[in-house]
């Protein structure tokens, strides 16, 4: 009883929800259209163990007793990839478990830890080749983010902000915990590790095998988007390659033309609203995401970023309410949005309901994206006096994320906790 009143577990719980903003915002995977697969957006207290170098952690303003404050993005945070120099080509073939066709969405991703990036994508038959790490296409899809949305991120020594290294002094040097993924919305992929390949071995990947998921209503993927007339896409590529060079305001007016021509054009409305947050205008980028869910209601990523610009306002109903329809209408490729629901009804005193993410954030975030939640949960149990159900959660979390800010100050919690644990038994 001595930690109901302690607060500074709850500290760290949202200390990094910038980062999943970043996330969000700037580990969109795909070309025009991506395609969600893995996920996801999004945000994380601290940096998440094998974030690719995610930038530094957000922090909490000391004259706000609330502890689940979501700051802001900032542009200006780097992050450097895996590689040096040489290339390296790599290729294979994506066929779906359930014999569905294969077509040129399926995307092929590279997964480091919590960060994914955007290699190829197949052709008709399934089939794809890519140099690693040459694709500079700009990356629109929100899911997974974690970690993967948005605009990537500016690399040092880069002119594109959408740019990331590669080589290595064997071309797959400093690979360990990477690895290839096919990515296609409602399915899962089987992987192929990439640490234990060198330069000069056989390119071929083989055959990746995408599993279908049951459950799932949404999609990271628009159906408006085969729609499109020709000078409405011709508008939207355009905006996304000037997006590409850090020229937002340029990429507005052409995503904007793009919506003009076609008003149904979703993934046009979700990238315009992208840019329009890398300009700091959350309003315009609010309505921006509204109509790209008025276009299709089946498209989930605007639904995700709505619940992050919501909790970043502080406006918990709102984010609760976005976040839940997220998880509705696709609750696999979206950990981010278990994150944000847990969150907003944390903030709302719906403790119940709160948890309940929380949990269902542990199943879903397979790759540690938001170790933050172990705190939440530690938190939780704590208040109902379950000291060795918070001291697990709490020794996890200490396990992802080693050098949390409050590591020093967290330990001596869990100390306390298991003083107390004895002291029941």
């Amino acid at each position: 009883m001595f930690y109901r009143n302690n607060r500074r577990l709850a500290i760290l719980l949202l200390a990094g929800l910038g980062i999943l903003g970043e996330n969000l915002l700037a580990q969109q995977q795909g070309g025009p259209q991506g395609g969600g697969g893995g996920n996801a957006p999004p945000p994380g207290a601290g940096t998440p163990p094998g974030g690719g170098g995610s930038p530094g952690r957000g922090t909490n303003n000391p004259n706000n007793p609330n502890p689940y404050s979501i700051p802001q993005r900032n542009p200006n945070d780097n992050n450097n990839g895996p590689f040096a120099n040489r290339p390296i080509f790599l290729s294979g073939k994506v066929v779906f478990d359930d014999g569905a066709p294969t077509n040129s969405d399926i995307r092929i991703e590279r997964v480091c830890g919590a960060t994914q990036r955007l290699e190829a994508h197949t052709d008709s038959k399934g089939r794809f080749s890519f140099q690693l790490g040459g694709n500079m296409t700009l990356d629109t899809d929100a899911a997974d983010s974690g970690i993967g949305g948005g605009f990537g991120q500016q690399r040092p020594g880069s002119n594109s902000p959408f740019s990331q290294g590669i080589g290595g002094r064997g071309g797959l040097d400093g690979m360990f915990g990477c690895e290839i993924r096919a990515a296609y919305p409602g399915y899962r992929s089987d992987t192929v590790p990439l640490a234990n390949r060198h330069a000069l071995d056989d390119p071929d990947l083989g055959i990746i095998i995408l599993h279908r998921l049951v459950n799932v209503q949404g999609s990271t993927i628009s159906v408006t988007t085969a729609a499109a007339p020709k000078a409405a896409r011709k508008d939207y590529e355009k905006g996304v390659k000037l997006a590409e060079k850090g020229k937002f305001e340029e990429a507005e007016k052409h995503l904007q033309q793009a919506t003009d021509v076609y008003p149904k054009f979703a993934a046009a409305w979700f990238a315009l609203g992208q840019v329009q947050q890398r300009q700091s205008k959350p309003a315009e980028a609010r309505k921006s995401y509204e109509a790209a869910i008025g276009a299709d209601k089946k498209f989930v990523s605007p639904y995700d970023q709505l619940a992050l610009l919501s909790a970043q306002g502080g406006s918990w109903e709102e984010a609760a309410k976005y976040s839940q329809q997220a998880i509705d209408l696709n609750p696999v490729e979206f950990p981010s949005a278990f994150w944000y629901n847990a969150v907003a009804n944390y903030n709302l005193k719906k403790n119940t309901e709160a948890e309940k993410s929380a949990k269902a954030l542990l199943k879903v975030d397979t790759r540690h994206k938001f170790p933050q939640v172990e705190s939440m949960l530690a938190q939780f149990a704590v208040n109902r006096g379950e000291y060795a159900e918070a001291a697990t959660h709490l020794r996890t979390y200490l396990a992802l994320v080693p050098n949390a800010k409050d590591a020093d100050a967290l330990k001596a919690e869990l100390q306390k906790i298991d003083q107390a644990t004895a002291a029941k038994k």
